[in-house]
């Protein structure tokens, strides 16, 4: 995705993400803005377009059949059509390019074109929570300035003790040494670099210096680490991840994609993070529902057969189904102000996959809401 691209998108989800905290806008009520938040739900290998994208546009559309679910939420979601990434081609990589409309092969010579957007908003409104950005379920769409995919966290039982069981001492110890350790070996690069530098021509000076500001970013970033470690972890009832007597809680994908939102509300509502990716995952799996009798993969490659898209449909309900629950959760949880969570974060749904049957990457299925966006 070139400039001009990438503006126009951020544009189209909202400018108070590219715009966090303005001072002097609120100087004059005194009162503090709301945070302001964002979370991107992926298929990984996106909606099959003939049940995702209305046939007419504006807002007196018929919802098409994957957005029954979302009949609710219809005033505040906007889907959009024709959405693309002129440089990606297609392929299973196309997934990955959702955030950051750039392939790995493309950015050999400046990784830092693969910067996801989620990445470039943790870095502005992320700074000051103990997870600048929290990427959970299967990995792929989130790309730090460095050039480098981001690991997930998938096990939302390790999920919860990340975000709310406090580690022992001796963890702790063994993490800070860890980030000292990393601080020191920064320190020593920093060092060989200066010498270095007198050497080299301005051209190679001026790549050099894009490779020490990368270096300062993640020394910066071991520094809030280093600073969270002793900071008290909020509290939450481990009865979203253990059940109780009468509710029984699977935590085996799909059935923990639930779970996987409730994690998602807490973490925002407890400040612990305002950015947050999560993926459903790609591969054959055979999905657990009635009337599935193909491998996901497999289903995706439907050929326009009636049979496989009639299972592929269960599967794809079954996302925005889970995804209308988790905007009923935004709508119900509310903030420090007691504003519901989702007046203040932009959700967006999407995949950089347009149709998985001919592995093209043209006209996304993305939609978006909240964060005060009017939607219709």
């Amino acid at each position: 995705m070139n400039s001009i691209n990438r503006r126009n998108f951020l544009r189209g989800v909202g400018v108070s993400l590219a715009l966090p905290s303005l001072e002097s806008l609120h100087a004059a009520t005194g009162k503090k803005p709301p945070a302001q938040r964002f979370v991107c739900v992926s298929p990984n290998y996106g909606m099959n377009p003939g049940g995702f994208f209305p046939e007419q546009t504006g807002s007196n559309y018929t919802l098409p059949t994957l957005l029954k679910p979302l009949e609710r939420h219809r005033k505040e979601l906007s889907v959009f059509t024709n959405l693309d990434h002129p440089e990606v081609g297609g392929g299973h990589g196309c997934s990955n390019t959702l955030l950051n409309g750039v392939e790995l092969k493309d950015a050999k010579e400046n990784p830092q074109r693969l910067l996801s957007l989620d990445q470039f908003l943790a870095e502005k409104i992320g700074r000051d929570t103990r997870f600048p950005s929290l990427r959970m379920g299967s990995g792929g769409i989130s790309w730090s300035r460095a050039g480098v995919r981001l690991p997930t966290m998938g096990n939302p039982r390790e999920i919860f003790a990340e975000l709310f069981l406090e580690d022992n001492p001796k963890l702790k110890a063994k993490r800070k040494q860890y980030l000292s350790e990393d601080a020191s070996i920064l320190d020593a690069v920093l060092e060989d670099t200066r010498s270095l530098s007198l050497r080299l021509s301005r051209t190679d000076q001026e790549k050099l210096e894009e490779y020490l500001t990368s270096i300062r970013d993640v020394e910066s970033k071991l520094q809030r680490r280093s600073e969270w470690i002793d900071v008290p972890k909020p509290k939450a009832d481990s009865g979203v991840i253990e059940g109780d007597d009468e509710d029984f809680v699977d935590l085996a994908y799909p059935y923990n994609t639930s779970v996987m939102y409730e994690l998602m509300a807490l973490a925002l509502q407890a400040n612990l993070t305002n950015v947050i990716t999560f993926g459903h995952p790609g591969g054959n799996r055979l999905f657990p529902f009635d009337g599935i009798t193909y491998g996901y993969h497999s289903l995706t490659h439907h050929g326009k057969r009636p049979d496989l898209l009639k299972e592929l449909t269960i599967i794809e309900t079954f996302y925005t189904q889970q995804f209308a629950g988790f905007l009923d959760l935004l709508k119900k949880t509310k903030d420090s102000a007691d504003r519901p969570l989702l007046d203040s974060t932009v959700v967006m749904f999407g995949s950089g996959m347009g149709n998985a049957s001919s592995h093209s990457s043209r006209n996304l299925p993305v939609m978006v809401t909240g964060g005060g966006l009017k939607g219709g």
